[in-house]
């Protein structure tokens, strides 16, 4: 046989499971949310250093601008003496030397006149600078700036030129970028903001950027993809934030912005780092609020099952005592909760058993004395003798015709009377016996009482008490005719009414008065009943409202030498048999 688990046990588990569910349940919510600020913080903070980045490079920009127009202003007024040229062309390289590799004028044979100490001494033309010449020479209201390349005096450099116009001959002012010092600022905030930071161009050439060589970059032509994905695709997506993979399965996430004044593209690499930082921190603090989620769990589980656990213990005792049959029981449960209005309920109710038993027992012991007092009156011994009497006078007077309607009249009474008195006939039955009777008192008394009967169509079948009939036709009879002094009808109504059955036995008599008809039906039998073995009024109603209920019974009318009518209630769906 399984062991049963007890309830407070099972409440237990139950509040146990819930209330750590529930805590586990917001942990991870609450763990998933922050995550989820975390990671839209994160995007807007980078989105802002990006901005920050835009700002440095646009202020270059207007730096670099400057360096051309006060070297384009410095040459038209110093066109036709070049030792003030180079002078100011060193003295600008020398200021912005933070910034640029060289500040210098390009001739339309490509020598050049330097600002940087190398290219003072080598001013010969180079091959490298006639793209740099031809663009400035077609945008010759514009400046114009280079991809990055490989120069043989600045290195890796991107150059901004500009065509100076009113020149006696054709001439541009170039000013090539430290690409370097550029790269070393991304490193910089790389470094302190825990970024991934590169500058490429609009083909995809890395200008600067991406420290540790994550990209992956190819230091050949300067050009980088992040797992399947190249820089051109990285650039043509409309998307300025974008979640790729690495070679080994690693995600990404990469935002781009592209430049204001130059035509590149900031791109920010984040491989979560940062978030997995902020997130590792945040996982101390969940597991630790776990740990007390169990703790509060089995202690406000343990609270629960303890408030539940004595109450229903005490109601269990309370239910043992009562299966052992102590009904006066006396355990109290002395709660204002449901606990002790079941409680007192069950206080309640096994009152209403006490009482109830005690009811049932009054009940059978008056059934008892009702059904005995049937029995004893069935066969009425002065009816008899007064029969048997009859009889004789009817034979003494020659009336020799009504001796065999009064013998068979009498065995009729005798065979209906000697049955069992709880077994239940139809209304039927009793109008025949109680024709039996009046046949009998019509000869006895020499009158002529006339039987009639009213009966409602299917009420024939149905069924009443034996013995019903004939006690309220007798009361006619002794009371309304005084004993067959006088002559009338008797008649038999039955009908139904609403949810009602009404038998009533009517007679024409001398009445009953108002103040005697409240006592009949609430007294004892008359000591005349007793001694003749009569069936009393009281009996009847008893009988009825002992099988039916305090809403059925006997209802007496009179009016004092006019009419009386004694109805007999019952409800209408009985069947026949019924008990």
């Amino acid at each position: 046989m399984r062991r049963r688990i007890s309830l407070p046990l099972k409440l237990f588990f139950i509040v146990f499971a819930f209330v750590l569910g529930c805590i586990i349940l917001i942990s991870q919510l609450s763990y998933r949310y922050v995550q989820k600020e975390i990671r839209t913080n994160d995007i807007f903070y980078t989105n802002q250093i990006l901005d920050k980045v835009d700002q440095y490079f646009t202020v270059n920009f207007s730096s670099f601008q400057t360096i051309l127009f006060s070297v384009e202003t410095s040459v038209k007024a110093n066109i036709n003496n070049t030792e003030v040229i180079k002078k100011q062309l060193r003295e600008l390289y020398e200021l912005n030397s933070i910034y640029v590799s060289n500040i210098y004028l390009i001739k339309n044979d490509l020598s050049i006149l330097g600002g940087s100490t190398p290219t003072r001494i080598f001013d010969e033309p180079l091959a490298e600078r006639a793209p740099l010449f031809d663009a400035a020479d077609k945008n010759r209201r514009t400046t114009f700036v280079s991809e990055p390349y490989k120069s043989k005096y600045s290195g890796w450099t991107v150059t901004m030129v500009r065509y100076l116009n009113g020149a006696p001959f054709p001439m541009a002012i170039a000013v090539d970028l430290d690409l370097n010092a550029i790269e070393e600022t991304l490193f910089k905030i790389n470094k302190q903001e825990q970024m991934n930071l590169a500058l490429i161009t609009a083909s995809g050439k890395i200008i600067a950027g991406f420290s540790e060589n994550k990209g992956p970059l190819n230091i050949q032509d300067h050009s980088f993809s992040i797992g399947e994905t190249s820089a051109e695709e990285i650039l043509n997506t409309t998307e300025t934030n974008l979640q790729l993979y690495t070679n080994d399965g690693t995600p990404v996430s990469l935002l781009k912005k592209p430049t204001e004044k130059f035509n590149w593209t900031i791109i920010s690499i984040n491989d979560e780092s940062r978030l997995k930082a902020s997130l590792s921190r945040l996982e101390t603090y969940y597991i630790e609020l776990l740990a007390a989620g169990l703790l509060l769990s089995l202690f406000i589980s343990y609270l629960v099952a303890k408030y539940i656990r004595k109450p229903l213990y005490t109601l269990k005792t309370k239910m043992k005592q009562v299966e052992q049959g102590i009904l006066t029981t006396t355990i109290t449960i002395n709660r204002n909760d449901e606990f002790g209005d079941l409680s007192r309920a069950f206080d309640r109710m096994l009152q209403q058993i006490v009482e109830l038993i005690r009811r049932a027992e009054l009940h059978n012991e008056l059934e008892r004395k009702l059904e005995i007092q049937v029995l004893q009156s069935q066969i009425n011994p002065h009816f008899l003798y007064n029969t048997l009497g009859s009889i004789s006078n009817v034979i003494r007077l020659g009336q020799i015709e009504k001796v065999d309607v009064v013998i068979g009249s009498l065995i009729s009474l005798l065979e209906y009377g000697i049955d069992d008195a709880s077994e239940k006939v139809s209304l039927r039955q009793e109008l025949r016996n109680v024709a039996d009777y009046i046949e009998i008192q019509n000869i006895r008394y020499n009158r002529n009482f006339n039987l009639i009967e009213d009966i409602e169509a299917g009420l024939m079948d149905f069924p009443v008490f034996r013995m019903l009939l004939q006690p309220l036709v007798e009361n006619s009879i002794f009371h309304g005719y005084n004993g067959g002094a006088i002559e009338g009808p008797i008649t038999i109504h039955a009908y139904r009414e609403g949810g009602i059955v009404i038998i009533e036995v009517v007679d024409q008599g001398e009445g009953i008065p108002a103040d005697k008809i409240k006592h009949i039906l609430i007294s004892e039998p008359s000591e005349e009943e007793v001694k003749r073995k009569r069936i009393g009024l009281n009996n009847i109603q008893g009988r009825i409202r002992l099988h039916y209920g305090d809403q059925f019974g006997l209802d007496i009318i009179s009016i004092p030498k006019e009419i009386t009518r004694i109805r007999a209630l019952f409800p209408a769906e009985l069947q026949k048999g019924d008990a």
